[in-house]
């Protein structure tokens, strides 16, 4: 399955506004950012602090993905 991603931070930065990731199915949010970092192995060590939104709300590791979902990632990000 495909999955559409947005990105925000450093990783729209780096990456682009979208991109896709190729997932297996089913999917779950876990398994999305285990893609993401298979696919962009540069982002590997920064796996445990992204935070995911499905349709446009944050979602635990074990949320399932489904096709035509909104997913979104987020990296760290302080400030004030």
């Amino acid at each position: 399955m495909r999955i559409e991603v947005q990105l925000f931070a450093s990783l729209k930065e780096a990456l682009g506004e979208t991109i896709s990731l190729d997932v297996p199915e089913p999917v779950t949010v876990n398994g999305l950012l285990r893609c993401f970092g298979e696919q962009h192995p540069r982002f590997q060590s920064a796996l445990p602090a992204l935070k995911v939104a499905v349709d446009l709300e944050y979602s635990p590791a074990d949320q399932p993905i489904r096709a035509g979902q909104e997913v979104a990632i987020f990296p760290p990000v302080s400030g004030g």
